[in-house]
């Protein structure tokens, strides 16, 4: 197998890609993946060699993927938004045989020199005459590492998550057949999400081009702009972040504008119950939200296909197991919070060259430990409570941030809440909140013991002008520790 060739299955004169006034079909993406192929096998790329591809949300980032795919190489996506001494310590632990550059990262040329791996332009390759001697596909093992995603350790330094063909594979199946009414070829698929993450790259790239779909690529999110393709193109999939979708909830956007979107997809981080609500409301569009990660090629669960219940991510996806267990590996209650622990063709083959980091999330029997805490419902609805490392014990009692974060999100006057752990002499830790917005103090503390138990209310606020968000909505809480 190779998941590059899942294009060559499609009408090559079907449009694939649009991005701006250009439209791309699947045959002539073919033929730019073999340009690739041709470049690499020149440079006698052999598979499993490690290939970066530098690029924004632009067409020459996919026929750079699919082509190094198709010559066995492993690809790494890399921002081309990356400042340089982040790029370079990106590098450093990766160490690729060649850089593949597109246009949106043509300022890397006058720094090549001092990375000291080579670069090729892809525009230059773009622009080669098509040959007939393009290299075959090379077959791929389902196990054979297919793309090594850039992700962060809990210190912050740079950790590489190695995801197979088989991986990938199972999570685009879970997406387009896997539930009901997946994504078809006739779909038209707003690419705003980032390619460098896997929510962008795998549960929208990769998954539409596996279908047949078309893409409509906007190379950095804008509010109107977005507007404006949705319109334009009639987009009927339409996958973002929370902070698109607040974004996109606030808007007096032209009355029909959402009317042709039948998949609405919200991932990466939780959805604030008052976005879903005004999305409903003031455009009739009803967001599901999914759960997954690096890790786990994207894709866990899903509320597609099922009722929705607010604050929860849906249940698992075909062939996914989750249990939830106790500090000591213990299956909890339903009802009772744990740990999220997980199997299935999705999880992912480890960290590149860090055995011991892979040993501690990887047992040998296939479970993933997420360091996420859930609690599952009577009905198999997952609910996210958090993250395990950002736990905060008070007087031996254990407060997740993620609660007291909702409820004060829940203010009126509060518009960004982020909850992190203080140093305590009588309790050993203590809450403190970082918000944004304008709400009283006295009434904000008020409001919380309202709706908390007296060992999770913040005992401090700091009022602040932004917070860490990271653009996929992930808090970055080390920042505030």
């Amino acid at each position: 197998m190779n998941i590059a060739g899942s294009i060559e299955q499609h009408d090559p004169g079907r449009a694939a890609l649009v991005d701006g006034d250009i439209t791309v079909t699947y045959g002539e993406l073919s033929a730019n993946a073999a340009l690739v192929r041709s470049a690499l096998a020149a440079r006698s790329i052999q598979p499993d060699d490690r290939v970066a591809v530098l690029c924004g949300n632009e067409p020459l980032f996919i026929s750079a993927a699919l082509g190094a795919l198709g010559v066995g190489a492993r690809v790494i996506p890399m921002k081309a938004s990356n400042p340089l001494p982040e790029l370079e310590r990106k590098l450093a632990v990766i160490k690729p045989s060649v850089i593949l550059v597109g246009e949106d990262a043509q300022w890397i040329h006058e720094h090549g020199e001092t990375l000291g791996v080579p670069l090729l332009d892809l525009g230059r390759v773009a622009s080669t005459p098509a040959s007939a001697d393009a290299p075959p596909l090379v077959d791929r093992d389902a196990n054979d590492v297919a793309f090594m995603m850039l992700t962060s350790g809990v210190s912050g330094d740079p950790k590489v998550a190695m995801l197979s063909h088989g991986n990938l594979d199972a999570g685009q199946a879970a997406i387009s057949t896997g539930v009901e009414d997946g994504l078809k070829p006739e779909d038209v698929v707003l690419g705003a999400l980032p390619v460098a993450h896997i929510f962008g790259l795998n549960a929208v790239l990769l998954t539409a081009l596996r279908v047949g779909a078309l893409i409509v690529l906007e190379r950095r999110f804008d509010l109107e702009r977005s507007l404006g393709l949705i319109r334009q193109h009639q987009i009927t999939v339409l996958a973002g972040a929370p902070p698109m979708w607040r974004l996109w909830s606030q808007i007096e956007a032209p009355e029909g504008t959402f009317a042709s979107v039948r998949i609405a997809l919200s991932g990466a981080a939780a959805l604030p119950t008052d976005v879903y609500e005004a999305m409903l409301d003031r455009h009739g569009v009803s967001v599901e939200e999914g759960y997954g990660m690096t890790e786990t090629a994207g894709v866990l669960t899903t509320s597609r296909g099922a009722p929705m219940k607010q604050r929860s991510v849906g249940r698992a996806v075909p062939g996914i197991d989750i249990v939830l267990v106790d500090d000591d590996g213990t299956p909890v209650e339903t009802g009772d919070s744990g740990e999220i622990v997980v199997r299935g063709p999705g999880i992912f083959c480890g960290y590149y060259d860090d055995q011991e980091t892979t040993d501690h999330v990887l047992t040998d029997d296939g479970w993933f430990w997420t360091g996420d805490v859930g609690v599952f419902d009577d009905e198999g609805y997952l609910f996210i409570v958090d993250r395990v490392k950002d736990l905060i014990i008070v007087s031996g009692f254990n407060v997740y941030p993620a609660e007291v974060e909702n409820i004060l999100r829940e203010h009126p006057g509060v518009d960004g809440a982020v909850v992190v752990g203080g140093e305590s002499i009588e309790t050993g830790e203590t809450v403190i909140a970082h918000i944004c917005g304008t709400a009283d103090l006295d009434e904000l503390d008020a409001f919380a013991k309202a709706r908390l138990t007296r060992y999770k209310c913040p005992t401090e606020y700091r009022v602040v002008d932004e917070l860490p968000v990271a653009p996929t909505g992930k808090i970055i809480r080390r920042e505030l520790r």
